[in-house]
């Protein structure tokens, strides 16, 4: 439930991208570090990267696992970039284009990573 309310915080934040830059901001934000969150508790409670270095879940669940990974490599340059752009320090159509095309990267891994998700709901015990 937390990764479904994640990818839609995400996806509200990049349906607004052009028209409430602040709310922009907030949501996307939000949906990051709660996807961010969710990974730290998942390692602490689960142990989620040992898991998925031992390669032994299914096809589907390592493509979870990969688009997810991805996903959240992505968000540090996209919230890095971001910010600068915010706060105004960086400036032009070239830096706009680069966290752009960062963020766009990551909302489709992560797209991908939600989608193969629901595989972890068939995992064999």
């Amino acid at each position: 439930m937390v990764a479904t309310a994640a990818y839609l915080t995400l996806l509200a934040g990049y349906s607004v991208r052009r028209s409430a830059r602040t709310a922009h901001v907030a949501l996307s934000c939000a949906a990051i570090l709660t996807d961010i969150a969710l990974v730290l508790t998942l390692q602490i409670q689960r142990n989620a990267v040992q898991t998925a270095l031992a390669f032994k879940l299914s096809p589907l669940q390592q493509l979870h696992i990969l688009f997810s990974t991805l996903a959240l490599v992505l968000y540090f340059p996209t919230l890095y970039l971001g910010f600068r752009l915010y706060l105004g320090r960086a400036a032009g159509a070239r830096s706009r284009l680069l966290h752009v095309r960062v963020a766009t990267t990551a909302l489709v891994f992560r797209s991908l990573g939600f989608a193969f998700m629901f595989s972890l709901l068939f995992k064999k015990t």
